[in-house]
């Protein structure tokens, strides 16, 4: 069996080493200072992302190395290929987390994303938002999640900081959506090219963060049908291998609904937590599996619905979610990644599962509620 290397010490490698290790597989994380989720769980190597050096060093005792995030410099995972390492996904798809090449890419391809343009002054800004109206959505190209390196701007003094911020460097300008609602799909690539794709689920967003994830059956079938569409041709156009994760956009024009992408992930993703309580196979163990060429497991959900809540650091003083589990109703899965809580940090996540759409989301919200210490 194969010896899986994890660049990223976080909750993905967390939950994509207790996964692995129920397979039998071996694990080694390259986890920075700050990070926290696998310390103490799995066998940990000191090192930067972008410390190559480091990064070799993992890959000379490890068969295939995989990522938690996209912190990885895209010339550094290059260098790895260069050398011969097993690298999953490669830099070819890790260049689509740069939103600017990901939306001409499916632009020129003809995947529907908004309407976009790159951005590197107010005069800019002033141009697109002149065809496309205000506010419009301005977003770093790289490193940005949760909300974070994301402005609605309603006019040109609102997106002045973030101009002032990027320095002259590019930004990526978007026109701004009434959406209809937003939707996920974790699809799953093998490195032998089997391909599967989980339900499409419906996120529920605040303030730019992932707040709930619903797998009920509430999105209709045509709509889910263009949604694995969707998801599956982007999938092979990045080349993934391993989990992708798209989020996206369903808006009404004309009368009639339309599915934009709107971002990729090319690991697990927060859309898919809810697999290991709810499916038959979690986007964790297929993510292994996959990178590692073997087959992906079923991924039919278990329960007619299942309902994920993340649980996030509220204010200063509202304690440890630890010392709340007790008080979680029976029936609901806990998942806490061992992270300091600080306000808007997302700390572990809840799942229900059940029949009734009511009930199971109602369930899950109350145990969230009672970890952050607001009920």
């Amino acid at each position: 069996m194969s010896r899986l290397g994890i660049v990223g010490g976080g909750q993905l490698a967390r939950m994509m080493a207790l996964d692995a290790a129920r397979l039998g597989v071996d694990v080694l994380v390259l986890a920075g200072p700050h990070d926290e989720g696998v310390r103490g769980l799995f066998p940990v190597m000191d090192g930067a992302p972008e410390d190559l050096a480091a990064l070799r060093g993992l890959a000379d005792v490890v068969d295939v190395v995989t990522l938690d995030h996209e912190l990885v410099p895209l010339d550094v995972i290059r260098a790895l290929e260069a050398d011969g390492v097993v690298v999953r996904p490669g830099s070819a798809t890790l260049s689509f987390t740069d939103k600017l090449h990901q939306r001409r890419r499916f632009a020129e391809l003809g995947i529907p994303v908004p309407a976009f343009a790159e951005v590197k002054s107010l005069d800019d800004i002033e141009v697109f938002a002149q065809e496309h109206g205000w506010p419009v959505v301005l977003k770093a190209p790289r490193g940005g999640y949760d909300g974070r390196g994301v402005t609605v701007a309603a006019d040109l003094d609102e997106a002045d900081g973030m101009i002032a911020a990027a320095d002259g460097r590019a930004l990526l300008v978007e026109e701004h959506l009434e959406l209809t609602s937003e939707l996920a799909v974790i699809s799953v690539t093998s490195a032998n090219q089997d391909q599967t794709t989980y339900e499409p689920v419906v996120s529920v967003q605040i303030d730019g963060m992932c707040r709930e994830i619903h797998a009920d059956g509430s999105i209709t079938v045509d709509l889910s049908t263009v949604a694995v569409r969707l998801a599956t041709r982007v999938a092979q156009v990045v080349g993934a291998v391993g989990v992708l994760a798209a989020e996206l956009f369903v808006v009404e024009r004309d009368g009639q609904q339309q599915v934009l992408v709107n971002e990729i992930a090319a690991r697990p993703h927060n859309s898919g937590h809810h697999t290991i309580d709810g499916c038959v196979t979690s986007q964790f163990e297929n993510h292994v599996r996959a990178v590692l060429g073997m087959p992906p497991g079923p991924v039919a959900q278990r329960d007619p619905v299942s309902v994920m809540v993340n649980v996030v650091g509220g204010a200063e003083g509202s304690g440890d979610p630890r010392e709340r589990v007790g008080e979680v109703p029976a029936g609901v899965k806990v998942h806490l990644y061992d992270k300091t809580p600080r306000p808007g940090r997302k700390v572990g996540h809840v799942t229900a599962t059940g029949e009734d759409r009511d009930t199971v989301a109602a369930l899950a919200r109350t145990a969230a509620a009672i970890l952050e210490g607001r009920a």
